[in-house]
């Protein structure tokens, strides 16, 4: 199993990424400062690591303005996740501590049983890449929040601006 991460090369505005920290503001938490948004997918199946590469590249980036981070996730869980490739360079990471109180992850997967349209695309299309593997794809969003706020907060801004709870379930770290 493998996440793929894509990451907005430096130097380009992600406007997804100043959308969302104008909402926050918008509901009045000012104590966020910057936020970056990766869109998410995890590919199960029999793929192996140059495929989930070859995805990442050819399929779910875009070259001139994307990179991208391949985790495999051993034991399909992201605490064993390590990464077996990327276009990203070392700073492009987010390199801040999980213990750091000024950052916070939240992500954003659809709840098992919803459907999922790109998910559906994106299986046809790496079917189309030569790919013939029996692959599952799960896609998500994974917003990056900077600045000193509560569980508390983090819960309202990922239930009432970045998830419909009916059909979505946020991760927050």
């Amino acid at each position: 199993m493998f996440k793929i991460e894509i990451l907005t090369k430096k130097g380009f505005k992600n406007p997804r990424s100043e959308h969302v920290l104008s909402d926050i503001c918008g509901i009045g938490v000012k104590d966020v400062t910057k936020v970056e948004y990766s869109p998410l997918y995890i590919i199960d199946g029999g793929i192996s690591s140059v495929e989930a590469e070859t995805i990442a590249c050819e399929l779910l980036s875009d070259r001139i303005t994307e990179n991208y981070i391949v985790y495999l996730m051993q034991s399909g869980t992201e605490r064993y996740c390590k990464v077996v490739s990327k276009s990203a360079t070392e700073g492009d990471f987010v390199s801040v501590p999980s213990s750091d109180p000024n950052f916070s992850v939240i992500e954003v997967w659809y709840k098992k049983g919803v459907t999922d349209t790109v998910s559906e695309s994106l299986v046809k299309a790496v079917k189309d890449l030569g790919i013939v593997k029996e692959i599952k794809v799960n896609t998500g969003h994974k917003y990056c929040l900077y600045g000193g706020v509560s569980r508390t907060i983090l819960n309202i801004i990922a239930t009432k601006l970045l998830a419909n709870t009916l059909i979505q379930e946020c991760k927050i770290r």
